[in-house]
């Protein structure tokens, strides 16, 4: 399986399983020892989650949700989503996993790791791994996200150590698992939609006070707020700063690391895969078909189409292209070869712990530096910009102190000959291009000034002008609102209960056409389609009930119930089915073989979880865990 999982690192059933590992794995890294005490939240045998580690998750999750719903949370919320024992779950998770990792002692090689790193989407540019983005994040962020990366690589290879000692498979597994997702069936179908049934609702006086009097909340109007406020634009001040050839020069020099190119490389490599525990008969095999291929490269074909063809490299489909490279970024043998290339030239084979690797190299480009004098443009103009945004910053906190001491914003703005606008009114949990001004703007109370905030590149103060609670409209300011939304309500009940009968109906066969008729209803056809869609032709999306629906039978051509599509009820039959073609198997066999050896894989792994956690000692701190929401 690990040899299968390299050669295909890149296709759409690995991805299934990284993304699973990644969800189980999401706050892996959150759980580090502390080597200073410190009061913990949870113990799991001999690692302790601490208040810090804890609460730096719950408000990582909390942060999102108040992206998504603003300042003001709906009532309960966060009680309904039992956050807390989320996080605690998954924190517990990750030290129960590390244990294990560091007790079996599992390793990730330098290679790895360096491949790792050239395949994350945050060091790329234009898909291709990019050196001096690379240098620009680990400067700005230290090895935080390298050590990540380390770590996912971790959990994909105990995940993979699961799959490789315990999953054993069967052809008849494989093909039922291809029938499934490729079978194809059609269906016999009625669509009852709740709008076909609103002229047949009447609303009287009480039943619009009862409904009012028991949905009372589902008509609160969220808070709103209004502002002023004055920004701050370095663009402002660009003109009142100056760059002197001194500070140009102290810049160059400090960071003279950013003006040099080291030698780099473009290649194109076609690599065949040899995996470590291959055989010597394996290794010989490989090592022909590479001669082979390089024979033919050298003969002139074109070395992109191999790649294409041959390549059981991810950069396969880029022709083979994985773009420049510097001395230290490659096995020794390999970048011996790679340096020693003009540009044009199709290297020896050359083999590394990948396996073998055919090299051209497209391009070579010698070490450079830029002079002070190539770079002083550059120097001036980021300086001056950094002066702007520093002056920027000053007058917006003088602004803010200045009005918090005056009679107001405007008051102050107008004695500078500053601009005041208008701001909201913001409604709670709406978001908008102003989010951040409307965040902020909902945790002050009427007539309070902010602090200096930066929002971009600009610096803003404002002051609440406005602010209005959220409220309960009495009935008779929302009377329309909740017809429409009684007659609504009402609408769907009469069209469940119609679905239903029409359900009943259908499987007795009586009755069904004389409910057809009554209620202007026609029956309608999917045509054929694969029974792992969740989304039927002329249907759309089955959401929870794609399963019932995907193992309909001639012998069970009904659901048990109806189903429910964006917001009209669904009376389905079964109408045919078409048999997968035995040729397509062959060709897919493969593909199928590793989705269902993933999936068993994720079983495997929280079943033994699951075993694992019952086994670990696990303490939890239930008066610490009950300050959080």
């Amino acid at each position: 399986m690990l040899k299968f999982m390299r050669t295909h690192a890149t296709s759409w059933a690995i991805k299934i399983i990284l993304v699973l590992i990644i969800i189980v794995f999401v706050l892996w890294g959150a759980g580090s020892i502390k080597e200073r005490e410190e009061t913990v939240v949870a113990t799991v045998g001999h690692q302790s989650i601490t208040t810090e580690e804890f609460g730096r998750a719950y408000n990582s999750i909390l942060a999102y949700y108040e992206r998504v719903f603003g300042q003001q949370l709906p009532p309960d919320f966060l009680k309904g989503m039992d956050i807390k024992q989320q996080v605690l779950d998954q924190l517990v998770n990750t030290a129960v996993v590390q244990q294990e990792v560091q007790e079996i002692g599992l390793q990730v090689t330098d290679e790895e790791f360096k491949e790792a790193i050239k395949q994350d989407p945050t060091f790329q540019r234009g898909g291709k791994f990019d050196r001096g983005l690379y240098e620009q994040i680990v400067r700005n962020l230290g090895t935080q996200l390298l050590v990540q990366i380390h770590t996912d690589l971790m959990n994909q290879r105990f995940v993979e150590l699961i799959g490789d000692t315990a999953v054993i498979l069967n052809e008849e597994e494989v093909k039922e698992l291809y029938a499934v997702e490729n079978e194809k069936i059609s269906l016999s179908f009625v669509k009852v939609s709740p709008e076909g049934f609103t002229k047949k609702v009447v609303v009287t006086a009480g039943e619009l006070e009862q409904y009012y009097a028991e949905h009372k909340e589902e008509f609160r109007t969220p808070s709103q707020v209004s502002v002023l406020y004055v920004r701050f634009s370095p663009n402002a001040y660009l003109n009142e700063v100056t760059v002197s050839t001194q500070e140009v020069q102290d810049y160059y020099d400090m960071n003279r690391e950013q003006y040099q190119s080291p030698e780099q490389v473009r290649i194109r490599h076609i690599l065949i895969r040899v995996g470590s525990e291959a055989t010597p008969e394996e290794v010989d095999k490989a090592k022909q078909k590479a001669e082979k291929i390089l024979a033919q490269a050298r003969q002139g074909a074109n070395f992109a189409a191999l790649a294409r063809q041959y390549s059981d490299d991810s950069s396969a489909s880029e022709g083979g292209d994985v773009g420049y490279f510097s001395r230290g970024e490659m096995e020794p043998a390999f970048e011996k070869t790679v340096f020693s290339l003009r540009k044009g030239e199709i290297g020896p084979v050359i083999r590394t712990s990948q396996g073998f690797h055919i090299v051209k190299v497209e391009d070579v480009q010698k070490e450079k530096s830029k002079s002070l004098d190539e770079a002083e443009e550059e120097i001036i103009s980021f300086l001056r910009w950094e002066k702007a945004k520093h002056l920027a910053a000053m007058n917006a906190e003088d602004a803010a102190y200045q009005a918090k001491n005056r009679e107001g914003l405007k008051p102050y703005a107008d004695e500078k000959g500053l601009q005041v606008r208008n701001g909201g009114p913001f409604i709670a949990g709406t978001g908008g291009y102003e989010e951040k001004m409307s965040s902020i703007a909902f945790t002050l109370d009427a007539g309070d000034i902010s602090s200096a905030f930066q929002d971009g590149e600009d610096y803003f103060v404002l002051e609440v002008t406005d602010k209005v609670p959220p409220l309960i409209p009495p009935l008779e300011e929302v009377t329309e609102r909740v017809q429409g939304a009684l007659v609504s309500s009402s609408a769907q009940g009469l069209a469940q209960s119609t679905a239903q009968n029409l359900l009943e109906a259908w499987k007795k066969g009586e009755g069904f056409e004389e409910v057809l008729r009554a209620n202007g209803l026609l029956v309608e056809k999917t045509g054929f389609f694969k029974r792992s869609s969740t989304s039927p032709p002329s249907i759309g999306p089955l959401g929870a009930d794609a399963d019932e629906i995907a193992t309909l039978s001639r012998e069970a051509p009904w659901p048990d119930d109806i189903v429910e599509v964006n917001g009209a009820f669904i009376v389905a039959r079964l109408e045919g089915v078409e048999r997968v073609d035995e040729r397509e198997y062959e060709k897919e066999n493969t593909a199928y073989r590793t989705q269902l050896n993933n999936r068993k894989t994720m079983e495997l792994f929280k079943a033994w979880l699951t075993v694992a956690k019952q086994r670990a000692d696990i303490e939890i701190n239930e008066k610490l865990l009950g300050r959080y929401r």
